[in-house]
């Protein structure tokens, strides 16, 4: 309990967040109680809030290299849209290839496609200098676009039994989803922590010039993030997929804007180089009860875009209220260390 009090004491944004997931968690039992700690309502939440923590992990990284990916869920839409394709017999007869085999080219195929979407939006921010927000935000509509032209605006849907277990099924009580979703969580902050890669995106997010002078390739590491993020795209979609039992175009389209507000909650600075996977893991949970709490209160899907909208604005105000606190006090204590010396 000590570390955890030191710890937050040094990070305010953890603080601010982890004193937000408490009044969260009180304000729930208070509104509701049973009806929403309850056995059935905690899996449907925990099958929820994996696909998202995917793609808030995608979001998070590119955030931390100083960029932001406004075409992850796009990206997810088109991937589960090919791999559906598959599973349905579009490319090949399903009969003759086999269920195991179907479901293992389903899945190559959304990874695949996810990881060339992001390695696309990675090559034209560094090789061609653009902007990470016009670029991402012009492949999103690319990769819409292509989804729409390729199915004409239709689902696709009925899967194999064995693919909607992955998404609908559970390891004892927890869901398998957010199994993987804890896995890929644990991997990603293992790289980030103690990985060249993990501290180069930290490096290059504090000062994307002066990391050049350090010996940091800045155009590589660009790339193998939002292929990463095209990577957790394309393992979101296999997710959404599952649960589904169906993929559209324009599926998941609300979480544009959560996947960016988790990563924010979460103290990823959106200037780059500072901020946590732990943070963007809490922020999940944070929102998932909220979006169930929206769902008992039966708000519009309008009411919950004003919410979010608004949360969004007050979370970066408070980072930025916090941000220059905190270079005041720097600036303090570089002027009284002048002022002795």
């Amino acid at each position: 309990m000590k570390k955890l009090r030191e710890y937050l004491s040094r990070d305010i944004s953890m603080a601010i967040l982890f004193v937000f997931f408490l009044g969260i968690l009180l304000l729930m039992f208070v509104n509701f109680g049973s009806s929403m700690y309850n056995k059935q309502t905690l899996a449907s939440m925990a099958f929820q809030l994996s696909e998202v923590a995917v793609l808030a992990f995608g979001m998070a990284l590119c955030m931390l290299l100083g960029g932001i990916d406004l075409s992850i869920v796009a990206n997810a839409n088109l991937a589960s849209l090919l791999a559906a394709m598959v599973l349905t017999g579009k490319f090949f007869d399903i009969e003759k290839a086999g269920q195991f085999v179907t479901i293992l080219v389903a899945v190559i195929v959304a990874v695949c496609v996810g990881m060339i979407c992001g390695l696309i939006n990675g090559v034209i921010i560094s090789k061609f200098s653009v902007s990470p927000i016009v670029t991402t935000l012009s492949t999103m509509t690319l990769y819409s676009g292509l989804a729409m032209g390729i199915t004409g605006g239709n689902s696709i849907g009925n899967y194999p039994p064995a693919f909607l277990k992955f998404g609908t099924g559970s390891i004892g009580p927890v869901p398998i989803v957010f199994v993987t979703a804890c896995i890929v969580f644990i991997i990603l902050i293992l790289a980030l922590d103690r990985t060249k890669l993990g501290h180069e995106i930290h490096y290059i997010g504090e000062n994307h010039t002066a990391s050049r002078f350090t010996g940091i390739n800045n155009e590589n590491v660009i790339i193998k993030v939002y292929t990463i993020s095209g990577l957790m795209a394309g393992i979101a979609s296999l997710m959404i997929m599952a649960r589904s039992n169906s993929a559209r175009v324009g599926y998941g389209d609300t979480y544009q804007l959560q996947v960016i507000m988790i990563a924010v909650l979460g103290g990823i600075s959106p200037s780059g180089g500072k901020g946590r996977l732990y943070g963007v893991f809490i922020a999940t949970f944070c929102l998932q009860l909220m979006q169930t709490a929206f769902t008992l209160w039966q708000f519009s899907p309008y009411s919950k875009k004003l919410i979010w909208g608004m949360m969004l604005l007050i979370i970066m105000l408070i980072n930025m209220a916090q941000a220059r606190i905190s270079r005041n006090a720097k600036i303090r204590e570089m002027s009284v260390k002048r002022s002795a010396s």
